[in-house]
């Protein structure tokens, strides 16, 4: 009795078999249970993506991000090309990057340290997302601690680093640019989706999924073509189950989507559809298909086998579509649709974790194949990548010496010793690799983007003309012209590849032999 002498409505004791009692006490460490390891395992990760925010070099796209974002910093409703000082639109001004240049205002942090500190955020927003959507494919506690492990390892026998292909190679360098993001938010995406279209239908669920797929679409554009292809083959599922209430909510949600995307103040997102200049960039990604993405046959017999159960699966769905779309590309020479092979490796990956995270198949000889081919697999992938740990070794010992012997990773040259000279927004003339990467993630501008194609440019080709002749010109008139049409103030030239035809002292040398010349608004050099 309770304490009114009501039979049945006391507080239950606990031990008595109430499921209020003993019984939802197991129920709490169950649930704690299942996610523990993940939680280990995610932990770790987000603890490396910190170390690896702090210690890791300057290499890859970092500079492009790094000058998106200074450009926003210094006018987030004005900021022109982020490269080139020419006042263009550019795709890379996206909800992400502008978020990141208001809390660099905010703040008062440089591009390059808002990028640093948001790294880890964004693996845990990954982490999360991973999470969600794997618990919407399965209940088995192993299923997206599998998941992680395969996503990472489960590529390739050599390893590389390309924006929105993600592994535990390219993990450090690529932490930060806004594929990273995109794909956890894509999964979060797909997580939503997948109970909106299992639960009776609520307008502001469908609002809220058309508002974060215009941001993924907005933030990279190449992951939310695999976004979307994931978000069909979810309604393609679950369509039997939906109700006409629901189809109104999702065209909404479409037609939302698509709404936001033109209203975006930055660039036109639908401008960059057809854009014919990018498959000479993307045609490596179809060079080495087995070097580069070989591990991950054997997910195959996952793939398999749920298609079997089901020829509805949302997973076999996303890698059959995706498959088609590399395909064609590879057929057609449309190469920027290799773009899409993260969609192909992601479904299948997940697949594999699922299904190895439950019952396994009956047929003795599947069993004793697949599992250890699978081992083998991820421990070709981790040896082949752990060569980034070097990321975590002191300085003393990350020397440029070890980092080749595990082929570790490109290290980009410092060149903050030129900043004490040039200054955000300067256009500087160079024709060398490495500058032209780092020093855009410093505000510089150049003359031509040539690392990063910009379909938004409308005189890129011009533009390659003329530094051309700016570097080759033996006329001082000519080339003093050509400086102050490109707003030139800065040449900076390798003595070992190009020279300046000048007996002028340049302002100042970097460690690597660069020589940095000034000039006046005159288009001249001037002595330093």
């Amino acid at each position: 009795m309770d304490r009114r002498g009501v039979p049945g409505r006391g507080r239950p004791r606990r031990g008595s078999g109430d499921p209020d009692g003993r019984d939802t006490m197991r129920n709490v460490k169950s649930r704690w249970s299942m996610r523990h390891p993940y939680l280990i395992l995610s932990a770790l990760i987000v603890l490396l993506a910190l170390v690896f925010s702090i210690r890791g070099p300057w290499s890859g796209d970092l500079g492009m991000h790094g000058a998106t974002i200074e450009a926003l910093r210094r006018s987030l409703t004005h900021p022109g090309n982020p490269v080139v000082d020419e006042d263009t639109p550019s795709p890379y001004y996206s909800p992400y990057t502008v978020l990141l240049a208001a809390v660099a205002r905010l703040f008062g942090w440089s591009a390059l340290t808002v990028l640093d500190v948001v790294s880890p955020i964004n693996v845990l927003v990954l982490l999360i997302g991973l999470w969600t959507f794997v618990r919407t494919l399965s209940t088995r506690t192993w299923a997206p601690v599998l998941a992680i492990v395969f996503i990472l390892l489960l590529w390739g026998a050599q390893p590389w680093v390309w924006s929105g292909f993600l592994s535990f190679w390219a993990l450090p360098l690529v932490m930060a640019y806004p594929s990273t993001i995109a794909l956890g938010l894509t999964l979060l995406w797909w997580t939503g989706l997948s109970r909106a279209l299992d639960a009776e239908p609520r307008w502001y669920r469908y609002l809220g999924l058309g508002l974060l797929g215009a941001v993924i679409a907005l933030t990279h554009q190449f992951t939310f073509v695999i976004a979307a292809l994931g978000a069909v083959a979810l309604v393609v599922s679950k369509a039997r189950g939906l109700s006409r209430l629901g189809w109104l909510f999702l065209i909404l949600a479409v037609i939302e989507v698509a709404g936001l995307i033109l209203i975006w103040p930055y660039y036109s997102f639908f401008d960059l559809i057809g854009v014919s200049d990018l498959d000479g960039v993307h045609r490596r990604l179809y060079e080495k298909p087995f070097l580069w993405y070989g591990l991950c046959v054997v997910a195959l017999p996952a793939l398999w086998l749920r298609a079997r159960r089901n020829r509805l699966d949302p997973l076999v769905l996303l890698f059959g579509m995706s498959a088609l779309l590399v395909a064609f590309g590879g057929l057609t020479g449309k190469y920027e649709y290799g773009r899409v092979w993260p969609g192909v490796m992601l479904s299948a990956q997940l697949a594999i974790a699922v299904e190895l995270a439950g019952p396994l198949p009956a047929s003795r000889r599947v069993r004793r194949a697949w599992i250890p081919a699978t081992v083998l697999a991820c421990a070709v992938g981790l040896v082949t990548q752990a060569g980034k740990l070097v990321y975590l070794a002191p300085s003393s010992l990350a020397t440029a010496g070890a980092r080749d012997g595990v082929n570790a990773y490109l290290k980009f040259p410092d060149y903050s010793w030129a900043t004490r000279y040039v200054h955000a927004g300067d256009v500087v003339l160079t024709d060398d690799y490495f500058a032209q990467h780092v020093l855009p993630g410093y505000g510089v501008r150049m003359v031509l983007s040539v690392i990063w194609p910009d379909p938004m440019l409308p005189d890129r080709d011009a533009r390659r003309v003329a530094q051309y002749e700016m570097m080759t010109a033996k006329d001082p008139a000519r080339r003093a012209a050509l400086f102050r049409q490109y707003h030139v103030r800065w040449v900076l030239e390798m003595p070992a590849n190009w020279r300046i035809p000048t007996d002028l002292a340049p302002v100042a040398s970097g460690p690597n032999g660069e020589w940095l010349y000034g000039v006046d608004e005159n288009g001249n050099i001037v002595a330093g």
